[in-house]
Parts: structure tokens; sequence; C-alpha cells
């Protein structure tokens, strides 16, 4: 978890043995159908569904679509599936993921195996037939923006009862984030509580997923095409469309990780009244993840991991990468990150007039406590927070190598985290 980036969907499945051409004929024909299961999440099962069907336009090809309801993905169409022998994989094309099934078609008719997400392996199992659906779906109110790629949708929260005065827009962290703050397979509901924090202070709130998850699954930018401008853009437009509402008398940004980035930059560009920096870096990401990669690499991966980094830092691309890195610093991402090495956090902040909460737990593995003092002396009107045992979720852990809240939406915030944030909020009430 501590080097979550950018990657791509990945699943393979194994059959029985026979003649190659027999048993890939067998494999297409045993996959056409409609799947549906559960990855084996401690505490909270991830559903999911995966269909496959024939390509009507290319003769003894197969297209296939899956769904992750918690995410907001329906039917999102896959890329790449290919079958050779005894295994068939398959790509979702989606910037800022790597996810990998691992596992046997059974003669029972279903799939049983691995699933494995930044290190992090669980059990999976599939069985025929569609996911039962859910009757007790809450209702969104949904705002949209129009953008280059098509529509992004964000969830409008607003207090009932008392006239409301300001407005947050939420930003997600790096990675497949959702508004809630999830990623597949580990579902925390991180941010949803942070817009439910806000709502019990009368302060609205607007959260989005990125492009490429939740109900954004759909609105991507090719991988190969993506910039951390991209993402500043996408948190611009939704500042100007709150900023449209005239019933708000102040726009405040809630970023989280490398959505306090996000933040900083669209608040050179939109004004607003006040910004929260939750679990931000204050130093460049090529440091950050250089920190991250030295307590987990050594010896010749370590030093190609920095020989990337360094020629990123440059702007120059690298072709070969060895396969332990290859999710991290494939091709098609490293345009991605040259872009993101470029920002210095705290040149950001130095520019940044309104007032700004910087919150940093002590046990985050991501992003340290020294990030958050090097923010607070770069902001010119801060309040820092240093809130003992918080993980990078917002959440307490035993722990710095406790992932359990990572994947339990049972867990809540930090009480101090959200007493702070409180009083941030009341300190700026008009």
């Amino acid at each position: 978890m501590k080097i979550l980036l950018l990657a791509v969907l990945l699943f393979i499945v194994g059959c029985s043995n026979g003649e190659e051409p027999e048993v890939e004929e067998n494999v297409k024909e045993g996959l056409l159908g409609d799947w549906h299961g559960t990855i084996e999440v401690p505490e909270v099962p991830l559903n999911i569904q995966v269909s496959f069907e024939e390509d009507e336009g290319e003769e003894g090809e197969i297209i296939g679509f899956i769904s992750i309801p918690v995410q907001g993905i329906d039917q999102y169409p896959l890329s790449d599936i290919d079958v050779e022998e005894d295994v068939v994989s398959f790509e979702m094309d989606i910037p800022g993921q790597f996810i990998e099934f691992t596992g046997e078609l059974t003669e029972d008719e279903t799939f049983e195996g691995d699933f494995n997400q930044q290190g992090h392996t669980f059990d999976f199992k599939l069985e025929r037939g569609l996911l039962a659906e859910e009757d007790d779906q809450e209702e969104v109110n949904w705002m949209t923006v129009d953008t280059e790629f098509g529509p992004l949708q964000g969830e409008l929260i607003e207090p009932e009862g008392e006239e409301v005065h300001t407005v947050a827009l939420i930003i997600p962290g790096s990675g497949p984030t959702d508004r809630n703050g999830n990623s597949p397979g580990m579902e925390n509901d991180s941010l949803k509580m942070v817009a439910e924090t806000l709502a019990e202070q009368n302060v609205a709130s607007l959260r989005y997923s990125k492009r490429g998850a939740g109900e954004n699954s759909e609105v991507t930018i090719p991988e190969e095409e993506l910039a951390i401008e991209d993402l500043v853009e996408d948190a611009v437009k939704w500042l100007q469309k709150l900023d449209e509402k005239e019933q708000y008398d102040q726009l405040i940004i809630v970023g989280h990780s490398q959505g306090a980035l996000i933040g900083s930059l669209a608040a050179l560009q939109v004004d607003v009244d006040g910004l929260v920096s939750l679990a931000g870096a204050g130093r460049p990401m090529s440091e950050v993840l250089l920190d991250q990669l030295e307590g987990q690499l050594t010896g010749d991966l370590l030093e190609e991991a920095e020989m990337i980094i360094e020629s990123l830092q440059e702007g120059e691309y690298v072709e070969d990468v060895s396969s332990e890195l290859y999710s991290l610093f494939r091709p098609t991402v490293q345009p991605f990150l040259a872009t993101w090495f470029t920002y210095n956090p705290t040149e950001i902040a130095a520019s940044i007039t309104v007032p700004t909460l910087i919150a940093q737990g002590t046990h985050d593995t991501q992003v340290f406590v020294e990030d958050a003092e090097t923010l607070a002396e770069a902001y010119p009107y801060n309040d820092l927070v240093i809130v003992d045992g918080m993980n990078h979720v917002l959440k307490d852990s035993p722990s710095p190598n406790d992932m359990s809240s990572y994947a339990d939406p049972s867990i809540p915030l930090s009480e101090e985290l959200v007493e702070e944030i409180n009083q941030f909020i009341e300190r700026l009430s008009p």
C-alpha cells in the first residue's frame, strides 16, 4: 500500500490440460456468459461481476465487461482479452489501477483463486449468473461538469435545516480512488466520513471520483496522455461550478494525499476561502517515492528505481523496465509521473494566502510528519495538527504496519482529526 500509484487491471484464469487448440477453444467457450461473486476482503467482501460474449465484428474473438457496484463501475469494457493454452488474460484500461486475479475454472463452473493488489492478497470466488441487485441504494444528489473527455459526476451533500453558507470541494488522493476514498478491494469510506463530518458542521460538500473510478469510470484519458495538470483542471471546473451556486458565501478545498497538491494548485486559479491538507506531501513526489522505495527495495532493483526517477525528473522516459518495477514505472505511466515530479508543494504553498489546516498522522507510512512540518513552514497562514496514531486513510491504527482500517468502513475517522476539522471550520465561519 505504500507505493500505490498507477497501473492496469489484469485477470488470469487457468483451466484443464489438453491439446493447445482444443484447450483454447474450450476455455473460450467456458468463459462466455455472466459470472458473479466476491473478493474476500476481511470484514467487507467486495462484490464483482464479469461478463464475456463473442465479438460479432471479429470471428473467434471475445469481448468482456466488469461491474464493481461499490465503486460505481457498471459494465466497463475489458481490453486485450487473450487466450493462450489454458490461460486467459484481459485488461481494464483505466489509468491508475493495477489489480490481478489468478485462478482456475473448476469443474463445477466456478472461478477460484487469488486476488492481488499492491502486495495484498485475498481469495476470490466467482460463479455463474448475475450479481443480485441491491435494493438499499442510497439516493445521490449528483452534479455534473463537462470536460473534453465527457461529463464528470460528483455527489453534493447539503445539510438540512439551517441555512448553509459554506461548501467544500473534497479531492481524492492518488490511485483509482472514488469519491468515498475507496479503491477496488480497499473500502474504507474515509472521504465519505469527511463529508459527513462537514455536514454536521452545517457545511455542504461536493466529492467526486477520479477519472476511471466510481461514477467516472468511463471518463478516462489515455494513460500515456494523462498529466497532473488534467487532474488540476478537473478540480478547477468543480470549484467554478460550486462558485456559481449563489447560496454559498464561502468556498473551501479539502484535499487528501495527492488531492492536497491538486487542491493547492487549483487554489491558485480559483478564489477560495480556506484549504485543508490531509496527509499532503511536503516535498516533490519524486523524493517521497524514493523514500518509500528505499524501505522496500535493495540492490539492483533500488538502483534501477533511482535511475528511472532521475530520468523522469529530467523529462526523459525509460523504455526497458524490469518486471518487478513495471507496474509502477511502465512506459505508459511515465509521462504522468514526470509531470507530477515537477511540482514542489512548498513552492506552491508559499503563494496560498488563505487560512490552511495541515493535518498529518504519526502512523502514516506513505506521507510523514516531516512533510507536514515542511508544509507548515511554507503556508503563510496555517494551523498544523499532528494526530498521534492516525494512518494514511485518516483513521486511528494500533501501529504503522496495521492495514486493517484500509478495508474496513466500520472504523471511524480519528476523533482528534474530526475535532480539529470542526474547529477550523468554526474559525472560518462568516
